[in-house]
């Protein structure tokens, strides 16, 4: 998605006037070079210091500004933890952190890059909202959300190839809604924020096989708004969460803990726990069965098992 995000940083962060847009040696990758043209005087390239540039973060923040910190979601997630913990969490200042390369879409850097874990990271810290925008435009309108509360957030976005409105007619800064009902679903398909496409084909399968589905798209991991999921998952009595991050501490966890109390069946779809090789997006999605084609396998699987039980 930072192929595509310079002009909606340089709209909607260049909108609010607090906002400080930091960089730590990403400029290029992390396309925040739009922002840098239009507002100079409210631009910082720290270099590759992750800890250092948490901490001024959280400096910007205590004066009043608004700091969008950029750097790859691995790199902040593990070499600045305890910086995001203890400088930007713990006394909840208001410091945004936009991470990028999310999961398999920056598969081409390998393992080193790939950031599979740092949903569990983030949504484990006291008082950080957690998004993960479908396309282009939902991160407009989420990233618009994010600068209106005050807080610390966490905002993954795709690198490479992000589509550009897949649901026209959804508000973009929903944190969750559903994209597809029946109302003999027999699943509740649960997608969580990078894998919407994949989502929408899956659900477009399923239908090819007679098998009625409930969707929703998650984007915002924390705070959930779980209410069309628990509504559905008590129609249908299966779930099945997909995402691009592995089983433990991300979408999925979160699903679980909302519908924990219904007696339902959870299934979960997402990246398998090893070290996935390096290649371009649509080859490792395919090899770790989250394209759409392999999660509408996946569904079908649980929905015929369920016939059995």
């Amino acid at each position: 998605m930072t192929n595509e995000y310079e002009d909606v940083l340089r709209d909607v962060a260049g909108a609010v006037p607090t906002a400080i847009v930091l960089d730590a040696g990403l400029a290029t990758s992390m396309k925040t070079h739009a922002f840098r043209a239009a507002y100079p005087n409210r631009y910082f390239n720290l270099g590759i210091a992750e800890q250092h540039a948490v901490s001024f973060a959280s400096g910007l923040a205590r004066r009043g500004f608004i700091p969008l910190l950029h750097s790859f979601s691995n790199f902040l997630a593990r070499r600045a933890h305890d910086q995001i913990a203890i400088s930007v969490c713990w006394p909840r200042c208001n410091v945004k952190l936009i991470a990028g390369s999310c999961g398999v879409f920056d598969g081409r850097n390998g393992p080193s890059h790939m950031a599979t874990d740092d949903l569990a990271a983030m949504a484990a810290l006291p008082n950080m909202v957690v998004v993960e925008p479908g396309d282009k435009r939902q991160l407009r309108g989420l990233l618009r959300r994010v600068l209106a509360t005050n807080g610390p957030a966490y905002v993954r976005v795709r690198r490479f190839g992000a589509p550009e409105n897949l649901l026209p007619d959804h508000p973009d800064d929903d944190g969750t809604h559903v994209f597809h009902r029946c109302d003999d679903a027999r699943v509740t398909l649960v997608v969580g924020g990078s894998l919407l496409c994949e989502g929408l084909l899956a659900v477009k399968v399923l239908a090819d096989r007679d098998i009625p589905v409930d969707a929703i798209h998650v984007a915002v991991l924390k705070p959930l708004d779980a209410e069309a999921i628990l509504s559905s998952a008590v129609r249908s009595r299966l779930v099945v969460s997909v995402e691009n991050h592995v089983a433990s501490g991300g979408f999925s966890d979160a699903v679980a803990r909302a519908i924990g109390g219904l007696g339902v069946r959870h299934a979960r779809c997402t990246l398998p726990d090893t070290a996935i090789p390096a290649g371009d997006a649509a080859w490792q999605l395919a090899y770790c069965r989250l394209d759409g084609v392999s999660i509408a396998d996946f569904v079908e699987e649980y929905v015929r098992k369920g016939q059995h039980v």
